[in-house]
């Protein structure tokens, strides 16, 4: 395995992962949640708020192996957003993940730092301009390494 699949720290460059390292760093942040799950559970809130657009640029950022894991959500490209507001979102996690709704800002916050090392630091910021404030806020303390919420 090389050098750059083993970092786990955004390079903001869209140098992917492997699922492997992915998913590892999925599991680090949320040790009570499959990471598995809590990718699919995120991703497809967040597929379903983003603009087909742009869920296809993130579509294509990621490793064919990373997005084998999230394509079950992928919608198509000309697919509007679906307006969600906050509660609608966390609650489409925690159902995804049969867990309780208190808990969805730290599946956010570790799903979320762990596609940060996929994807480039445009995608991320077009990503965050799609994002309402109930997410953005999460999306981008991720990226920059804040701490995870309790």
């Amino acid at each position: 395995m090389q050098d750059q699949e083993m970092t786990q720290s955004w390079s903001g460059l869209g140098v992917g992962t492997d699922r492997e390292t992915f998913l590892r760093h999925v599991a680090q942040q949320l040790p009570d949640y499959s990471a598995e799950q809590a990718v699919e559970a995120v991703f497809c809130a967040l597929t379903q708020r983003l603009p087909g657009g742009i869920v296809q640029q993130l579509m294509e950022q990621l490793t064919p192996d990373v997005r084998e894991l999230v394509g079950r959500c992928q919608k198509r490209g000309d697919a509007p957003p679906t307006k969600l507001d906050r509660d609608d979102f966390y609650l489409h996690v925690a159902n995804h993940l049969n867990a309780e709704p208190e808990n969805m800002r730290l599946v956010l916050h570790g799903v979320f730092a762990a596609l940060h090392t996929q994807i480039t630091e445009a995608e991320s910021e077009k990503i965050a301009s799609q994002l309402p404030d109930y997410v953005k806020g999460t999306w981008l303390n991720s990226r920059r390494g804040v701490d995870r919420p309790y």
